[in-house]
């Protein structure tokens, strides 16, 4: 399976697999404009989607609200970042099974976050250790430069780190590319998905709502259909109205609004929705 191909399958399976609990706007992350939503996919990625399942990461479900464990932050269990030229990407997962990737520098700030199974934990984890990448001597591998550079950091059991960092240009050990290619074949379909890894998706609307869109204007729940399911949205920005279908909210909106906003109608003319939402300008 090629690594492009193992990422839709990754995706597949964040799609299908998601649990998505219904909860209010408190349980929605707070974003500022200028974040977006996901990485886009091509027409053919989006048909493979539908064929694929991974069962060893079924039960990926959202993070929703505080994940504190025992009233504490989770304890770090790996860190994987890769940066070449203004792009930044960075896969973090945390005790629990909680998993926070972040990307800079590609169209828009990207932050995501899900809770994937112990089965799923234990397989990274055990494909990732400190005790194998303490193993790979560092003069085996072609130097990190300033602005092209990667880095995988693991934690032992007693919470001390072993870190590797290179050249992502570079021909990898094998025992290394072992442990990093899954990393990176995950990083790229979270930062796709637009399901379980946003707090959108599950989010029962209530008028009065405040939600940052993809076009990074903040809209407004002004009505709500309950007959069809259709939510009508007041665009702050400009005159624009915007109809959309609860079950598709995740696919239009990144976030919840910053708590002060203000209301000024500019007049600005706006694109056209997708198919699955209506524009009255």
């Amino acid at each position: 399976m090629t690594a492009r191909l193992h990422t839709i399958v990754v995706l597949s399976l964040l799609a299908a697999q998601a649990a998505l609990a219904q909860h209010d706007i408190s349980k929605v992350d707070v974003v500022e404009p200028g974040r977006a939503v996901a990485t886009p996919l091509t027409d053919t990625q989006e048909k493979l989607l539908e064929k694929y399942e991974i069962p060893e990461l079924a039960g990926a479900r959202q993070a929703l609200g505080s994940q504190l464990v025992d009233g504490r932050l989770p304890r770090p269990l790996l860190d994987f970042v890769m940066k070449d030229g203004p792009i930044q990407q960075r896969l973090s997962i945390f005790e629990g099974g909680l998993v926070v990737v972040r990307m800079t520098g590609a169209g828009g700030e990207i932050r995501k976050k899900l809770l994937i199974p112990d089965d799923a934990l234990k397989a990274y984890l055990g494909n990732a250790s400190a005790s194998r990448l303490e193993l790979i001597s560092p003069h085996s591998l072609l130097p990190p430069e300033k602005e092209r550079r990667a880095r995988l950091r693991v934690y032992g059991d007693n919470g001390r780190a072993v870190e590797r960092a290179y050249h992502p240009a570079g021909m990898l050990p094998k025992s290394l590319s072992d442990q990093v290619m899954p990393l990176q074949d995950l990083l790229r379909a979270v930062s796709e998905d637009r399901t379980v890894t946003s707090t959108v998706s599950g989010y029962e609307p209530k008028i009065g709502d405040e939600l940052v869109g993809d076009d990074q204007q903040i809209y407004r729940v002004v009505n709500i259909t309950e007959s069809n399911g259709m939510v009508e949205l007041q665009c702050l920005g400009n005159p624009t109205r915007m109809w959309v279908s609860k079950k598709e909210m995740y696919n239009h909106f990144i976030g919840a609004a910053p708590k002060k906003t203000k209301d000024v109608l500019t007049g600005t003319s706006v694109m056209s929705a997708p198919s699955t939402a209506s524009r009255d300008h």
